[in-house]
């Protein structure tokens, strides 16, 4: 085929100027690239923000303090009205609802905790073994040694059994020295949780009033939208009240610790040693085959009931 045959597409081969040439007349009087010196500007629709006052949310919600108050404004402010939509109200305060089941289900498991349940383990064994005594009766049956009950219903008033009982006491009193400790790590974490809680109560109630300015502010224009932010103002209410009527609980948790260490500390480190001190004069007595006699049986069980209400309270 001829390749010069009319038709025939070619190839424009252009050659590049040569280096250090001058530019061509039409490229010379193309005026320059003008430099940007400020900001364009683009058009649009400039971001709306709600003109909420300190007034407004107080007459909405006449007893909320100033830091509620404060933060329910900062949250409208950062409110943007053209991003509206449903999804933003469903999801209003989610995060807060969520964070209040995590730290109420923490602080069940800090009142379940084993340093409490050994703890109170021990208590109840002291208390087992003390409220067995009955040392009137021994006085009356003429014995030198005081009843103890190694079980249920079973009396022991040797000399080698009271021995065996006195043995336990001191071991459950080491044990009990040895777990202070951990009552006050305990308590640290039960503050800090209860402190987290008093955290999220606040944020409920400023998103929960946030919410309900929503609500009227936008029902005239986006009704759908006006009533879930209403839904979720009530939703954060109902959580809110949740946790000021708990308080009590938690405060009630936080002073159980303390009760047990102070129980701990007053029963067996000042009554406790006073009352076993007098159970090896009775030991004595005994060796020496002398008896009981009832008011020094009434003098220890004085002494008895002390610790019992101690260790009890």
């Amino acid at each position: 085929m001829d390749e010069e045959a009319p038709g025939k597409l070619r190839p424009t081969i252009v050659t590049p100027p040569a280096r250090g040439a001058k530019p061509s007349v039409s490229e010379a009087a193309r005026p320059p690239t003008p430099t940007v010196l400020q900001p364009t500007a683009i058009n649009g629709t400039a971001r709306r923000r709600i003109a909420v006052t300190v007034g407004d949310l107080c007459r909405l919600s006449p007893g909320a303090t100033k830091v509620v108050i404060d933060r329910a404004l900062a949250l409208l402010e950062g409110f943007v009205v053209e991003k509206a939509s449903e999804r933003k109200a469903i999801l209003w305060g989610h995060g807060l609802q969520m964070d209040h089941g995590n730290a109420v289900t923490e602080s069940l498991a800090l009142a379940q905790a084993p340093v409490m349940r050994r703890m109170q383990g021990h208590i109840a064994r002291m208390l087992e073994i003390l409220g067995a005594f009955d040392l009137m009766a021994v006085a009356q049956s003429g014995n030198g040694i005081g009843g103890l009950l190694r079980s249920l219903n079973t009396r022991i008033d040797t000399v080698d059994e009271l021995a065996a009982a006195r043995a336990e006491i001191d071991q459950i009193i080491r044990l009990m020295g040895n777990g202070l400790d951990e009552l006050l790590d305990l308590r640290e974490r039960l503050e800090k949780n209860a402190g987290v809680l008093e955290t999220i109560a606040g944020e409920a109630e400023a998103a929960a009033l946030a919410a309900l300015y929503l609500s009227d502010h936008l029902r005239p224009t986006a009704p759908a939208i006006a009533d879930n932010f209403l839904s979720r103002s009530m939703s954060l209410t109902q959580t809110l009240t949740q946790i000021r009527g708990n308080s009590s609980i938690r405060d009630m948790q936080r002073q159980h610790p303390i009760e047990i260490i102070g129980a701990i500390q007053n029963a067996t480190l000042v009554s406790m040693p006073d009352f076993l001190a007098s159970l090896a004069a009775i030991n004595a007595l005994g060796l020496r085959d002398a008896v009981l006699s009832p008011t020094q049986a009434n003098e220890l069980n004085y002494k008895l009931h002390d610790i019992i209400q101690q260790l009890k309270a």
